[in-house]
């Protein structure tokens, strides 16, 4: 007999948080960074295909290397706008010390934690992010001809993988 859970997993419910940025800009120390997202994916993994030629002209494949596609997030603005500008800090602070860190992208990445929930806001599973740091960041459009508008953005960040890891109580 297959087992049927009723309990069906929803697409609003996760939290995103970081720990202590690069830039300290807007936290004070051991403060986690938790960005109030509305919407992300998990990213596509692929697997590469090596061709490996046999005796014979015979060709077999092999598994190389894992590609990991870029993590959009995109998140409410907060009406301080401090969420923005922690992100853009450190976006600005990636790029006035690339040259610096040439190879130790370690000296301007976090790890980040995509916390997923079930339809009763338990905490399920969680998908942890190894050294990431935004490639990019989206507009912000400020108007008054809709009414009261809620204002967001995007950002799209780089990483060197993710894991995923079971929640357990204790």
């Amino acid at each position: 007999m297959v087992d049927t859970q009723l309990n069906k997993a929803s697409s609003f419910s996760f939290e995103l948080v970081f720990p202590v940025m690069p830039t300290q800009t807007e936290l004070k120390p051991n403060e986690e960074f938790v960005l109030n997202i509305y919407e992300t994916v998990i990213p596509g993994v692929t697997l590469d295909i090596l061709p490996q030629r046999w005796q014979g002209g015979v060709t077999n494949r092999a598994s190389g290397e894992l590609t990991f596609e870029p993590w959009n997030v995109n998140f409410t603005v907060d009406s301080d706008f401090k969420n923005w500008r922690v992100i853009f800090d450190w976006f600005m602070f990636v790029n006035n010390n690339k040259n610096k860190y040439i190879d130790l992208h370690k000296n301007y990445s976090v790890d980040a934690t995509l916390k997923v929930f079930n339809n009763f806001q338990e905490h399920k599973f969680s998908l942890f992010f190894v050294d990431v740091w935004p490639n990019s960041i989206g507009e912000i459009q400020f108007t008054y001809r809709d009414g009261e508008q809620i204002l967001d953005s995007q950002v799209s960040s780089v990483y060197d993988r993710y894991e995923i890891r079971e929640y357990s109580v204790l």
